[in-house]
Formats: structure tokens, C-alpha cells, sequence
């Protein structure tokens, strides 16, 4: 049952891969190469990839998890489940949260060389 979650949860942020984020600017305020700056801007974002969060994430819900499946009173390969559970889903916020903090960067980083971000 444990492995059957912790694979669920590996396709689960396997779908999370990150698609090619191009935020719409306004092409009347460019003072450059827009592909170019783009591509430094991501290269900027990448610094802090997206997989560290998720497993960050992944370790932190697993570990709040089993304590808490421990306090309540499970034992044995209940506590194992529940702590499963926890890394699935710390895994998916981390993901996520690490995915909008790349996109946050691109977007400062085209703001900061004069594009004006019009939406996300």
C-alpha cells in the first residue's frame, strides 16, 4: 500500500513538470531582445530549481505526518501510511510552490530590464 502511494505521488509531480513560462508584456515598452532576455531570465530562475521545494516539501509533510499519526495513536505500518500520505502531498505543495517561485523570478527579472508585465 505504501509503495502503490509513494508511486502515485512520483507520477503525481512528474505531471508537474514545468511548461515554458512566457509572461504577455507589452511590446511597445521592450528595450531589447525579448527571446534573449527571456532565456537569461529563465536561466536566472533555474538557480533555484522547483525539484529541491518538492523534496523539501516531500521530507517535511512526512515527517509532520508520522509525528502526528504517532500522537494520535497509530502504530506500526498505519503510522508508515499516513507519514506516505504526508510526503505525497508535501511533495505537491513543494512542487507548486516552487514552480511559482521560478515564474515570480522570470517576471522580476523581465520587469527589471524594462518589459512591462502585463499578465502571468
Amino acid at each position: 500500500m505504501t509503495r502503490t502511494m509513494l508511486l502515485t505521488a512520483l507520477l503525481l509531480l512528474g505531471g508537474c513538470a514545468a511548461a515554458p513560462y512566457r509572461p504577455l508584456v507589452d511590446d511597445g515598452v521592450s528595450r531589447g531582445d525579448y527571446a534573449l532576455d527571456l532565456a537569461d531570465c529563465e536561466a536566472l530562475a533555474a538557480q533555484r530549481p522547483a525539484a529541491a521545494q518538492a523534496a523539501g516539501g516531500a521530507v517535511a509533510g512526512a515527517v509532520i505526518a508520522g509525528l502526528l499519526a504517532a500522537a494520535v495513536g497509530l502504530r506500526g505500518d498505519d503510522v508508515g501510511r499516513v507519514a506516505a500520505w504526508g510526503a505525497a502531498s508535501g511533495g505537491i505543495d513543494g512542487a507548486a510552490y516552487g514552480a511559482a517561485e521560478q515564474r515570480a523570478i522570470v517576471a522580476r527579472c523581465l520587469a527589471g530590464r524594462g518589459y512591462n508585465i502585463v499578465a502571468d
